[in-house]
């Protein structure tokens, strides 16, 4: 073939603009420049340093062992969607049925699948702020719009008189709000009456709802009330084994909802991934089933672990949001510092311990997050050179 013959083309040339305009999580590139520095205390990734429970994974080796290596069903085993029902149930007081469950490879394609199946370019996707940045990812790269509101002046916590007024300049639009308590970067839980509230407010409006409560399980104070309970035909929940069972790198998760839009999310996760693997989904059937203590001892542990941190930073003068949940605090910097990232990579090259700039969940962020999944041990030398950081350095 002659050079006139071939014409340029460039594989990128064919890349939409909303995936060309996606920026890669901050989390995982900044993880990785600390990861760089020998010896960092990385107080980054929100991943459970606990091994998963022996007895999940036996039950996984027995999977195998039985020859479960084939197709499941494309919404998952009957065994795993009445194991997350009976869970749902007894841990959480909600009633879902087989039906309305789907298994997925993780939140992260629950929360995509779901979100696919009720937008369409142009609507709107609601994200109160400080929020995980994978939400708007989707929304932008499913063509809608993305109305931040910021929670900073109301506790970090969504406020009815301020969803009211958005959801009012919204009516002709289609909406979906994106709740996430636990929250993550922040920690914050909603009592039942705030939760009771934002519910009441979007019953009143033309508005669906997308809960994300991969760490309804991980509370303290009290225990985490879902919307799901007060708007169950409105409501798409979203949830994981990776947080509370510890398997993270098992990618199972799954989708809870109304009946009427699982079969369409189902289409969805069918065309995406076709189905969740089985060995994972035997494994945890048992761990919804018969390791609540496990979950329990975990829970105790990050309390333990949140209290270390926080009274440990509070006494080195740190403004840190009051965390009720999840695994993480959220930290104002110094004025001294211009902003996050100068923050986290000057901690990271002088001190030696790695946080998350505010920037990754939220713009112009004066906030760091702080995540407490890891050793007792851990924390209290990260404290320890972070005292020894600041008197050295004056600020």
């Amino acid at each position: 073939m002659s050079s006139q013959e071939v014409k340029e083309f460039s594989l990128l040339g064919m890349v939409p603009n909303a995936i060309k305009n996606s920026e890669a999580s901050l989390i995982r590139t900044f993880d990785a420049y600390a990861s760089q520095f020998e010896g960092v205390i990385r107080l980054t990734l929100g991943e459970p340093d606990f091994d998963t429970p022996q007895k999940i994974k036996d039950a996984a080796v027995q999977s195998l062992k039985d020859n479960h290596t084939h197709y499941p069903q494309t919404v998952g085993t009957p065994e795993f969607r009445k194991a997350v029902c009976e869970f749902l149930k007894r841990r959480r007081g909600l009633d879902y049925q087989p039906d309305q469950i789907i298994a997925t490879i993780g939140a992260s394609e629950a929360l995509r699948s779901a979100m696919s199946a009720l937008i369409s370019p142009g609507d709107v996707v609601i994200v109160p702020t400080p929020a995980f940045g994978f939400y708007e990812t989707i929304a932008h790269q499913l063509g809608a719009q993305v109305v931040r509101i910021d929670t900073s002046r109301s506790d970090f916590k969504l406020s009815p008189e301020t969803l009211n007024r958005t959801l009012a300049a919204l009516e002709d639009v289609n909406t979906l709000l994106v709740l996430n308590y636990p929250n993550n970067p922040t920690g914050v839980n909603p009592t039942r009456a705030e939760i009771k509230a934002l519910a009441d407010v979007v019953a009143r409006h033309k508005a669906a709802v997308i809960s994300d409560e991969v760490y309804a399980l991980i509370a303290y104070d009290e225990p985490t009330t879902s919307i799901a309970e007060f708007l169950p035909d409105r409501t798409v929940l979203v949830d994981s084994c990776s947080k509370t069972l510890a398997m993270t790198g098992w990618r199972l998760g799954y989708v809870a909802a109304p009946k009427e839009i699982i079969p369409q999310i189902a289409k969805v996760h069918q065309s995406t991934v076709a189905t969740a693997p089985r060995p994972a989904m035997d494994a945890a059937v048992v761990g919804y089933r018969d390791c609540d203590d496990d979950v329990d001892a975990m829970v105790k542990e990050y309390h333990t672990r949140r209290n270390l941190l926080y009274y440990g930073l509070k006494a080195q003068g740190f403004d840190c949001v009051p965390s009720a949940g999840a695994f993480y605090l959220y930290a104002r910097i110094p004025d001294s510092f211009a902003d996050t990232m100068t923050f986290c990579k000057a901690m990271v090259e002088k001190a030696k311990v790695a946080a998350v700039p505010g920037d990754a969940f939220e713009k112009n962020s004066r906030y760091v997050r702080f995540s407490y999944a890891t050793s007792q041990e851990n924390l209290r030398e990260a404290l320890h050179r972070i005292s020894a950081w600041k008197a050295k350095e004056g600020f």
